[in-house]
C-alpha cells in the first residue's frame, strides 16, 4: 500500500509513460485499421450475408479495445481510476456487458458460416433487418441478461483500474477464485469455444463433401458470393484460435508486478485487435477494398467491390 500511495505522489516515469503510451497509440492505429475494414463490410452487406455479422463482432471489438486498451492507458497517464464508489459497479457491469457480447459472437459467426455452407439459397435470401435481429438477440441481448443475472449476485467480485497496477485488480481477489465468478467466466469461456469449434467441423465436412461433387466445373460469376462466403471461414476460425490462445496465456499466469497486469488488458485488447488483421489477410475481398480505400481515400463503390 506504502508504494501504491508513493506512486501516485511521485511524477511520471518512463515506465508510466511506455505502459500508458502504448496501449493509447495501438487502440487508435487498430480503431483506424477496423474502421477500414467496416467500411468495406458495410458496402457489400446487403449482397454478403456474412458480413452483417462480422459488422456486429466489430462493434464489440471495438468497444472492447476502447475499455481494455484506451480506458486503462488513460487511467495509467492521468494516475486516476477513473470511476469510484458504484461508478465502478457499473464500468463494470457495461465492461463484462461488451466481453461477453465478444465471446457470444464467435459461436455466433461460426453458426453463419456452417448455414451460409450447408444453405446457401436460404442464406442469401436472409433479410438484413433478420441478421442484426439474430445478432441483436444472441450476441448482445443474451450477453446483458448474463451480466444482469450475475452482477447483483454474492459470489460477484467487483473488478476496477487501479493505474499504479497498470491495469484491473479485485477488490478481493480470493473470492473471485472460491466463490464462483471465476468458474462462470471458465464455463462462459468454454462454451463459446466448444460451440464454434462444433460448427466449423461441420462445415469443413460439409465443404469437403461439395468439392468431392464439383469436380472440374468452373464457379458460375453468379457463385462468387458464394465464394466470398466460404473464403471467411479461415479468418473466422483463427479468430477462434486467437481467443483461445489469449484465454489460455491469461489463466496460467502473466507472473507479477504492474507489467503482468499490463499484459492482461493487453491480452484482452489484443483478442479483438487481432480480428481485422486476420480478416484482411485471409479474405481477399476484404484486403483488396481496404487497400482501395487506402489508395483512393474514398470507400470503393458497391459494384468494384462485389467485382473482386
Amino acid at each position: 500500500m506504502d508504494g501504491i500511495q508513493e506512486w501516485y505522489r511521485s511524477p511520471l516515469s518512463g515506465h508510466d509513460i511506455l505502459a500508458g503510451g502504448i496501449l493509447i497509440v495501438l487502440t487508435v492505429l487498430f480503431i483506424f485499421f477496423y474502421g477500414l475494414v467496416i467500411i468495406v463490410l458495410w458496402n457489400a452487406s446487403k449482397e454478403i450475408i456474412g458480413f452483417r455479422y462480422l459488422l456486429s463482432s466489430a462493434l464489440a471489438d471495438i468497444l472492447c479495445m476502447i475499455q481494455y486498451g484506451l480506458l486503462d492507458g488513460v487511467a495509467i497517464l492521468t494516475k486516476s481510476g477513473l470511476v469510484r464508489g458504484e461508478g465502478r459497479s457499473l464500468l463494470q457491469l457495461y465492461m463484462d456487458w461488451v466481453w461477453f457480447a465478444c465471446c457470444f459472437h464467435l459461436p455466433l459467426i461460426a453458426w453463419s458460416r456452417l448455414h451460409a455452407i450447408y444453405s446457401p439459397h436460404s442464406f442469401r435470401e436472409q433479410r438484413q433487418w433478420m441478421s442484426y435481429a439474430i445478432c441483436g438477440a444472441f450476441a448482445w441481448l443474451l450477453s446483458l441478461i448474463v451480466c444482469c443475472a450475475t452482477h447483483w449476485h454474492p459470489f460477484y467480485v467487483r473488478f476496477y483500474f487501479e493505474p499504479a497496477a497498470y491495469g484491473m485488480l479485485a477488490e478481493d481477489f480470493p473470492k473471485y477464485q472460491r466463490d464462483g465468478h471465476s468458474q462462470m467466466f471458465v464455463g462462459i469461456h468454454i462454451f463459446v469455444v466448444v460451440l464454434p469449434l462444433v460448427f466449423y467441423s461441420l462445415t469443413i465436412a460439409l465443404l469437403i463433401k461439395h468439392r468431392s461433387f464439383a469436380g472440374a466445373v468452373q464457379p458460375e460469376k453468379g457463385n462468387r458470393r458464394q465464394s466470398v462466403e466460404t473464403k471467411l471461414i479461415v479468418p473466422c476460425i483463427l479468430g477462434t484460435i486467437v481467443f483461445v490462445i489469449g484465454q489460455v496465456a491469461i489463466t496460467m499466469g502473466t507472473g507479477s508486478g504492474p507489467w503482468a497486469t499490463w499484459t492482461i488488458c493487453f491480452l484482452f485488447f489484443l483478442n479483438s485487435a487481432l480480428q481485422p488483421i486476420l480478416l484482411v489477410a485471409f479474405s481477399p475481398f476484404l484486403r483488396n477494398g481496404v487497400i482501395s480505400l487506402l489508395t483512393i481515400g474514398k470507400p470503393a463503390r458497391k459494384s468494384t467491390l462485389v467485382s473482386v
